[in-house]
């Protein structure tokens, strides 16, 4: 993953609503957001991103209390219908290939409504072409 894109990770972490933190689930912190990355027009992930789905996955295994919010954007300059929907689907379905219970997931498209693009100085439409994956205790 190139720099840019993880400092905007950790940007956008803060401007999600403090998903950088840690949540503790039996005693133990979790991350409780993890960012994939998707080339421009693309619903598949980047090959920089196969290792935050692995990562995500194991904690979805580990801590069977998660649930995880998969939701899908997409930069204005997208206009491909259901873009962010297929994003966010094609996330799901690499988790559950990897363990996870599908059952937990939540799917959601955002849109083009939650972009870190034009915020903060930040000029790269790239950081929209993405998923987050959020957790929370059930």
């Amino acid at each position: 993953m190139n720099w840019l894109k993880v400092c905007l990770a950790l940007s956008l972490a803060a401007v999600v609503g403090g998903c950088a933190d840690t949540q503790n689930v039996r005693g133990k912190p979790v991350p409780t957001a993890f960012f994939v990355f998707f080339d421009e027009g693309s619903a598949a992930p980047t090959a920089d991103s196969l290792v935050v789905l692995d990562e995500a996955a194991a904690y979805l295994k580990q801590y069977d209390n998660t649930a995880v919010r998969v939701v899908g954007h997409v930069s204005p300059d997208e206009t491909q219908a259901n873009l962010d929907q297929e994003r966010a689907s094609r996330v799901a379905e690499e988790l559950v290939k990897r363990g996870a219970q599908p059952v937990r997931m939540q799917l959601v498209g955002a849109g083009s409504t939650e972009n870190v693009s034009g915020t903060a100085g930040i000029d790269d439409t790239s950081v929209d072409h993405r998923v987050d994956i959020l957790f929370s205790a059930m």
